[in-house]
Parts: structure tokens; C-alpha cells; sequence
């Protein structure tokens, strides 16, 4: 719980001591985007739900064990249901399996069906997020104000986002900065690890080098491993973005086929892997086109590549 609580008010308390860089009393209006439409409950717990998250980044967090669910030693279960409390919760409830078991970031992160909604503000019944068609957070609800991928970000929402200020850049992102440039320049050096298990340590995860968890092998490994723990620590932060195209693997990871939860259906069947979209990034897109009218403004100016 403490892990839980640690990564989730990092972001969500002003101005903690983590806080490097932010602006001051600037409005959330990404709150009514990631809290769910909630359909029958009071009006203060009602949202558009718009902020999907896809199974890509579910995927992407590890087990509570701190290894990702491709690792056969993770535990990881892709079918059934189990009874299972969250660290947000109140009581255990039926769970789909992929979502149990998680590293206390996933449950910071996202907001996942039939998961208790933790801002009750006044409900007389409990909140609980239904995602499913029928379901008071579903399609049949509403095109637009609902979940376009079966999942919602739930990381820095706080029922109320008037207000509040608006965290730029925060200390994890700079130990791991820090840990990715030395992994470039100095592999081996013992600081690497160290800041990269600072990050684990606080998310309530296996430190790498320890008696739970290997640590990565050599610089490609270690490489893998820092860009992992960046998408996972610094989700939702306006980081993945650019971090894809500083080191050109968004033609990899931003094109292909994404997939959620299948949103045309109600109860096992929701649960269903769906395609959602086929993405497209092109070498071009590492780069903006110039507006045609300012190339026009000087003849030794050149186009972007590819535009």
C-alpha cells in the first residue's frame, strides 16, 4: 500500500519535493477526460472517459514480482477471473486475471473494468466503473464520452482538477535520465543500477541485482531495461512521445496493429483482445513538414525528408 500511495501522490500532491519544474494554479482539464461517464451515480463522479489507454501499455507494466509478463517467472495469467483486492479498493472483487497481481504503478495508471472508482464524493452506492456495452461507463451510453479502448488513464486524477499545478518535470524523470546517458557513455558504471533501483524501490518492485530479480546483462540489456522503466515510471507524462523518436524506434513501436477490450459487448465476452486500429509512423514523421509558404520565402531552404 505504501508503494501504492508513494507513486500515485508523487504526481497528484502540489509541489512535493519532487516536484522540479511546474506551472502554478493551472487548470486539469484532462480530469473530465479520465474519469469515467459513470452513467446513475451523483454528478460529481461523472466524466467523459475519453483518455483510453491501449493494451500495448497495459501489457507494458510488470508483475508485482517486478518482471514483465513475457518473462515465464512472472506469473502472469491472460485468461479467467480471480478474486482480488486492489490496493485502492475497499474489498476484493472478480477480477480478470491479466489485471491481478500487478505492480502498484498499473493500478495508479489505469482505470480498468468493474474496478472500484476511488473519488465516491457523496455516492450513496459504490462507484464501480463498468466499461462493458450495457455497462454505465459503455457504448451504449454515449459514441464519444466513453472509453475508446476498454481502459482509462487514471494516473493524476483527483476528483477535483481546478487548480492544481501542472508538474512538467519531476526527479524520476532526471534519475533516469541520468541513468540512460550513463549507460551510453560509461556502461557498467555502478550508477546505473543505483538510480534505476531507486525508481523500483519507491514503486514497491524487486530492485534488478537483488535476491528476488537478475540484473540486466550487459549494455543492450540494461538499455532495454531503462526505456522500459521510463514508459512505465513516466506513463501519461508527455514523455513515451518524444522518448520514441530521440531514439528512432517509433517506426517499431507507434505502427502496427493496437488492440483494448472489445467495446460492442457485455459481460466475458468485453474481455475479448479486439483490434482497434492500425497505426502508420514513417520515417518522414520523425520530422514536421516546413509550410509551404516559408519554403516558398527563401529558395536555399529544403523540405523535411520525405514531405
Amino acid at each position: 500500500m505504501q508503494a501504492y500511495l508513494s507513486t500515485r501522490n508523487v504526481v497528484t500532491q502540489d509541489w512535493n519535493p519532487e516536484w522540479i519544474f511546474a506551472r502554478t494554479m493551472s487548470p486539469n482539464n484532462m480530469e473530465y477526460d479520465r474519469t469515467p461517464k459513470h452513467v446513475g451515480f451523483v454528478a460529481a463522479t461523472q466524466g467523459g472517459g475519453a483518455n483510453g489507454v491501449t493494451q500495448t501499455m497495459v501489457d507494458a507494466y510488470f508483475m508485482a514480482n517486478g518482471r514483465p509478463i513475457t518473462d515465464p517467472n512472472s506469473g502472469y495469467i491472460s485468461s479467467g477471473f480471480s478474486n482480488f483486492q486492489a490496493p485502492f479498493d475497499v474489498q476484493a472483487r472478480n477480477t480478470f486475471n491479466q489485471w491481478v497481481g500487478r505492480e502498484p504503478r498499473f493500478y495508479v495508471g489505469v482505470t480498468y473494468n468493474r474496478s472500484y472508482w476511488l473519488f465516491q464524493q457523496g455516492s450513496s452506492t459504490p462507484v464501480i466503473t463498468i466499461m462493458e456495452y450495457n455497462g454505465n461507463s459503455g457504448r451504449v451510453q454515449s459514441l464519444s464520452d466513453v472509453t475508446p479502448t476498454g481502459y482509462i488513464v487514471r494516473k493524476n486524477t483527483v476528483g477535483n482538477g481546478n487548480n492544481r499545478g501542472a508538474l512538467l518535470l519531476r526527479l524520476a524523470n532526471i534519475y533516469l535520465n541520468y541513468a540512460e546517458a550513463l549507460n551510453e557513455a560509461e556502461p557498467g558504471n555502478t550508477d546505473i543500477l543505483k538510480y534505476v533501483n531507486l525508481i523500483r524501490k519507491r514503486a514497491g518492485i524487486p530492485e534488478y541485482g537483488s535476491a528476488e530479480l537478475e540484473a540486466p546483462s550487459g549494455q543492450a540489456a540494461m538499455r532495454e531495461a531503462i526505456r522500459r522503466e521510463r514508459r512505465i515510471e513516466l506513463a501519461f507524462e508527455s514523455v513515451r512521445y518524444f522518448d520514441t523518436r530521440r531514439w528512432k524506434i517509433a517506426e517499431q513501436t507507434n505502427s502496427g496493429d493496437f488492440y483494448g477490450m472489445n467495446l460492442q459487448a457485455s459481460g466475458d465476452a468485453f474481455y475479448t483482445k479486439t483490434l482497434l486500429e492500425v497505426r502508420k509512423f514513417l520515417p518522414r514523421d520523425y520530422l514536421w513538414p516546413i509550410p509551404n509558404n516559408e519554403v516558398l520565402k527563401n529558395e536555399l531552404l529544403v523540405q523535411n525528408p520525405g514531405w
